[in-house]
């Protein structure tokens, strides 16, 4: 049951990220109001991950940007929320790692903030 949530949980992590960052790719005349719900979806996003961050620092002593989603899937997996194998996880990083590619350890934190400026940019000079 453990095997089937965890799945479930990387699978809808993947469906938010896919749609996430495939909001940058659809044009605003299709999509009316597109940038500017991106750019509020990405400072819930990006926001979410911070406040969550802040949430788990008395059991991790780290501050970092932690996803919820993820935090929930690693503790499905057996892995304590103090340890770095639960707070130190990335999601992109795994999923990347399943295609058989690598990325550099804070490559997702680099791509979550460059989807952040870009989507902040779209929405204060092209809406």
């Amino acid at each position: 049951m453990r095997d089937f949530f965890t799945t479930t949980i990387f699978w809808l992590h993947f469906f938010v990220v896919a749609f996430w960052i495939g909001l940058l790719f659809v044009p605003e005349f299709l999509l009316p109001g597109k940038t500017a719900f991106h750019f509020y979806f990405t400072v819930g996003l990006v926001g979410h991950q911070f406040l969550w961050g802040a949430a788990i620092y008395p059991w991790t002593k780290k501050y970092r940007m932690v996803c919820i989603l993820t935090t929930f899937m690693q503790l499905l997996r057996g892995h304590p929320l103090s340890t770095v194998d639960n707070y130190g996880h990335s999601w992109t990083k795994e999923f990347i790692k399943r295609l058989g590619w690598g990325i550099p350890e804070r490559g997702a934190t680099v791509l979550t903030l460059a989807i952040f400026v870009i989507s902040t940019f779209q929405f204060f000079f092209f809406r």
